[in-house]
């Protein structure tokens, strides 16, 4: 079989500091490639330039705005003329064999569609060696932070191998198509773009023999809201895209709630996930895009999408046992009134109400855009009345406790580990107010959408 040829894609993002590792990496490789394509996202600290005046045999392509992981890497995979296809992140540093590994394990196996090895952090632990996806759809590591003592050096079939050294065959990307720019500006786009392989009839396959170190110094997410709500937000893009409706309904759905109700997450990531699907719900119509494959089920996968999310957004955490019994003790009775009744509102239980007509035949294919707005009419508009009286509970609450916490501090009457809890309460309550106006900013958003579209209708008929 003849020798294929690679392409090695590395999407630069205000990379300067890593990129000489990773393209002297690249250039020291016992089989070269034939071509690397470094995709300039606009960057901002020099990346390009240094790549322009210390690297010639570089083809450095700019974008004129940070297209996310997924537009950069689409870039350079257009521009790509290898049959093998190689991404890799600009903060790895990869073993001289790396890039030959993975081209003599395509060449053995033409039925394996992508390819990915071993990566390590810089002390020597283990990040990656493959992955799999659990009932909650986070894509884990095998391995992650372990010490790399051999029990991952065997090649094995993977659900998923990082997009930060991934090799892709031609014939699975033409079979698969390019990875989906929905999961911007990143997360779960290389997890989806294996699934997308496999489900083309191919192998996803690790390979302990191809070695990188990654520093993930060009992790994008954060600790605070937006970093949370963008990871979560594409957990569940990749989940409602990519699992059978008896999947999602049976296996998803419990144990997403299951999770929720456990209440050990921090209130800024329950905050997240709320906004998450309420995100999803409110946009409907792009997931159903990607899933849709007859025009009859359209309607049906609709409406299990959306009970779904209903569903999750109903589901509050609750409080520990130890906060509940802590209340009682520093609050007043109006207080812990107050306080039960949010409980039980904390969040609005929409209720799913099916269209009285069906869109069926013609009508389906005439409305099928106006479909993902409508469904939402029968819960957005009473939820927004909802939830403002819910956030003006939440601010008379916040007062109180404060109060209260200010009278506890003068008389110190409780123990510091009660003291925490209160505190804790109050940031519940904090996340859940802040999180209501990101809601409301949405929700107020859709509804002017779902006019103006309803309008529009009326006025082309």
């Amino acid at each position: 079989m003849a020798e294929l040829t690679a392409s090695v894609i590395v999407p630069v993002w205000n990379g300067r500091e890593d990129l000489p590792d990773c393209l002297d990496a690249l250039l020291a490789q016992e089989r070269p490639p034939l071509e690397i394509i470094a995709v300039d996202n606009a960057s901002q600290d020099g990346s390009a330039q240094l790549i322009q005046e210390r690297y010639p045999q570089v083809r450095l392509i700019r974008n004129p705005r940070n297209l996310g992981f997924s537009g950069g890497c689409n870039v350079g995979l257009r521009a790509a003329q290898g049959d093998v296809l190689i991404l890799l992140n600009q903060d790895t540093v990869v073993d001289p064999g790396w890039l030959g590994e993975l081209l003599r394990l395509l060449e053995m196996e033409p039925d394996i569609g992508v390819a990915g090895g071993k990566a390590l952090y810089p002390d020597g632990r283990l990040q990656h060696a493959g992955g799999y996806v659990n009932a909650r759809g986070e894509a884990i590591h095998y391995g992650h932070g372990q010490a790399d003592t051999g029990q991952f050096d065997e090649c094995r079939d993977v659900a998923y191998v990082t997009g930060a050294g991934l090799a892709i065959t031609r014939r699975a990307l033409d079979a698969a198509g390019f990875l989906d720019e929905g999961f911007w500006p990143g997360y779960y786009e290389d997890v989806d773009w294996c699934f997308r392989v496999r489900r083309a009839g191919y192998r996803v396959v690790y390979t302990p023999r191809a070695v990188m170190v990654h520093k993930e110094s060009s992790v994008t997410a954060t600790s605070d809201h937006p970093g949370l709500f963008q990871v979560q937000r594409n957990r569940l893009r990749f989940v409602l895209k990519q699992w059978p409706l008896e999947k999602l309904r049976d296996e998803f759905l419990p144990a997403e709630q299951a999770w929720l109700r456990a209440a050990t997450a921090e209130p800024a990531l329950v905050a997240a996930l709320h906004h998450s699907y309420l995100h999803h719900l409110l946009h409907l119509e792009g997931i159903l895009a990607q899933r849709e494959e007859h025009a009859e089920q359209w309607t049906t996968q609709a409406d299990v999408l959306a009970q779904v999310l209903v569903s999750l957004r109903a589901t509050a955490p609750v409080l520990t046992e130890h906060e509940t019994t802590v209340l009682p003790s520093v609050s007043s009775p109006p207080l812990l009134d107050m306080v039960d009744a949010l409980r039980e509102r904390q969040v609005v239980q929409e209720r799913w109400i099916p269209p009285q007509t069906p869109l069926a035949g013609p009508l389906l294919l005439a409305f099928r855009r106006l479909w993902s707005r409508l469904v939402t009419a029968a819960y957005v508009l009473p939820l927004v009345e909802q939830q403002n009286a819910f956030n003006a509970r939440v601010v008379e609450l916040l007062e109180q406790i404060a109060q209260q916490l200010v009278r506890i501090s003068e008389r110190e009457q409780v123990a510091g580990q009660d003291h925490a809890q209160l505190q804790r309460l109050v940031h519940h309550s904090v996340e859940g107010s802040q999180e209501s106006g990101r809601e409301l900013a949405e929700l107020a958003q859709a509804v002017q959408e779902l006019r103006s579209m309803v309008a529009d209708q009326k006025r082309s008929d």
